[in-house]
């Protein structure tokens, strides 16, 4: 973030405080930090509650105090005056704060703002204002420190700018978003829903959902199928013995895991799928010559997680994932990076999303296995491929995966958002921990190197980016239905006229629907819109006579300077059929 814009927002927070303990006497304060597009502060305001409703009251107290220019001045507190301070003001966070900081030996600071004193490490601009435009946008409820056994406290959050314009422009971006939720569009859309009884964080996907679930699967499989990977199968349960081995019985714990009734077993449903592979590959002796061995596998993996943080397709307890597992020589770690990121780079060109990297490191910290010299190599490696194919990249400390570092693609999205999707990981670990071997051509035995990646990553996930990103208008290739068919009436000569449109498409693969309802032709053409189908034809006894199709193209897909014109029904899906092929969007239509 930049260091103004921080400074702004992070001043945005200690006034929208103010503003609120003006409002709010007693106010109980916890924390006020800049984030990424704004700013929040969490505040006890004991049986008062914040709405909506006050936001305007709160802003106006906020502009208040901005028109005043009020200077923010630093200040630094002994731990006994800070103490002193927090109780004489009736501040419990805040001194809950001060003696962490006593214990780590940090100095004590605060910043005044007129009669306003707050415990904070700062920085702030100048004075208040300097700050540019902003806007409250919601409340929630936030645990103190994010711990469910400690006191929920209201959340109060705002976004802010360095312009007018650019406020104007996130706001409309936000309100493009909200009409871009892959919650709403997949209930509008038929492609998922959710049950109470199923459980949190365990999406359904509809039969309409999971064509487009499976084509984008598809999609991402063939890619490695073209460069040699083999389809392998794996359970969905383990002995716990295999996590321990691996490693993630200790570094994970979102692991499910149970004891078997009947056999007394530990058992744990699977959070990865890589050591299961790793013992594919360790069923029999390899030799240099066979090597690379490439597996891949769609499946689903479980993983527990805080009610609270799941959401719609975004954040899930179970994860399906477009995987592979490559066991290879050093010397071929950079061919197979180099066909995974090729096959990144053109598979998200034809998803009309743009790609940047982030290189993922590990931090200080010890949630890692490994040794520390493997993982400076493997990171240096990683390092000099996305050097070598020239691709925008970022470096994340602390992103790395529990094994190895990683390259996670970042795409950005028709609104400019940018997620994070596929991922290609060097591991080092996970071959010494379950003893890999191949034996070399001098006959001397080595360990392979093993290489993760998944080009979709979480299916779900990413399908709700890519309902967001095309905001439900899928190309031809993987919309769940490519041609609606209406028709005007029930007539015995219509009836055999739609009949053979529909079973000429299922002979070509085009997936169509015929609209039979006792609807009027105004309010089946609106459900044919809603449902954003890409092509829909109305027949009636004209059509029949005349044996041509006037068709409707949805409005992303027709050509603006011409009018769709009528076409015979083989005319018809054949061209749509191609294009579906091609998946290029627009055909000759």
């Amino acid at each position: 973030m930049n260091e103004d814009l921080e400074k702004m927002r992070h001043s945005l927070a200690h006034i929208l405080a103010a503003a609120v303990a003006k409002l709010w006497p007693g106010a109980k304060l916890g924390i006020g930090p800049s984030v990424e597009g704004g700013f929040y502060y969490d505040f006890d305001l004991g049986a008062a509650t914040i709405s909506e409703e006050d936001f305007p009251k709160i802003e106006k107290q906020m502009r208040k105090i901005i028109a005043g220019k009020l200077p923010f001045v630093r200040s630094e507190k002994s731990v006994d005056e800070a103490v002193r301070w927090a109780r004489d003001t009736d501040q419990p966070y805040k001194l809950e704060l001060i003696e962490e900081l006593r214990a780590a030996g940090e100095p004590i600071s605060f910043y005044t703002c007129s009669d306003f004193v707050d415990l904070c490490r700062g920085p702030h601009l100048a004075n208040t204002g300097e700050v540019g435009a902003f806007k409250l946008m919601r409340v929630a409820g936030a645990y103190w420190r994010g711990d469910e056994k400690r006191p929920q406290m209201q959340r109060l959050y705002g976004v802010a700018f360095a312009t007018e314009a650019e406020l104007k422009a996130h706001l409309a971006q936000i309100e493009e978003a909200k009409q871009r939720d892959h919650r709403k569009l997949g209930r509008e859309l038929d492609l998922c829903c959710y049950s109470r009884l199923v459980g949190s964080g365990l999406p359904l996907v509809t039969p309409r959902g999971t064509i487009l679930r499976d084509k984008l699967n598809e999609l991402a499989q063939e890619y490695r199928e073209r460069n040699g990977y083999q389809k392998v199968w794996i359970p969905h349960i383990a002995n716990t013995e295999l996590y321990k081995v691996s490693g993630h019985l200790e570094k994970f714990p979102e692991l499910l895991s149970f004891v078997s009734q009947e056999s007394g077993d530990e058992l744990a449903l699977k959070p990865v799928n890589c050591p299961h592979h790793s013992q594919i590959y360790a069923s029999k002796p390899h030799s240099y010559r066979d090597l690379p061995v490439k597996y891949m596998e769609t499946t689903t993996v479980y993983r527990d997680e805080k009610k609270g943080e799941l959401g719609g397709l975004t954040r899930v307890r179970s994860i399906t994932q477009d995987d592979s597992h490559v066991f290879c020589t050093d010397e071929q770690v950079e061919t197979v990076f180099g066909e995974l990121i090729e096959s990144a780079k053109e598979m998200y060109l034809l998803l009309n999303m743009k790609l940047s990297l982030r290189l993922s490191f590990r931090d200080a910290g010890d949630g890692y296995i490994g040794d520390e010299k493997l993982w400076q190599a493997a990171e240096s490696a990683i390092q000099k491929m996305a050097d070598k194919f020239k691709m925008d990249y970022e470096v994340g400390i602390g992103e790395a995966a529990m094994y190895g570092p990683k390259m996670d693609f970042m795409a950005e999205d028709a609104i400019g958002r940018k997620w994070q999707v596929a991922t290609v990981q060097l591991d080092y670990a996970q071959p010494e921990r379950f003893n890999l071997e191949y034996i070399a051509e001098d006959g001397s035995t080595k360990r392979p190197v093993m290489v993760h990646c998944a080009l979709l990553g979480s299916i779900e996930r990413f399908m709700s980016v890519f309902i967001e990103h095309t905001a439900g208008k899928f190309p031809i290739w993987c919309a769940p239905e490519q041609l609606r068919i209406i028709k005007v009436k029930d007539l015995p000569e219509l009836d055999k006229f739609v009949k053979d449109i529909q079973v000429l498409a299922a002979e070509c693969g085009v997936r169509a629907i015929v609209d039979d309802s006792n609807n009027s032709v105004g309010k089946k053409i609106r459900a044919s819109e809603v449902l954003k189908v890409p092509y829909t034809i109305v027949v009636g006894e004209k059509e029949v006579e005349s044996g041509k199709l006037p068709l409707r193209v949805r409005n992303d897909l027709a050509v603006e300077s011409s009018t769709p014109g009528e076409y015979t029904p083989e005319q018809l899906i054949k061209s749509i059929s191609n294009e579906a092929a091609s998946k290029v969007s627009r055909s000759s239509l």
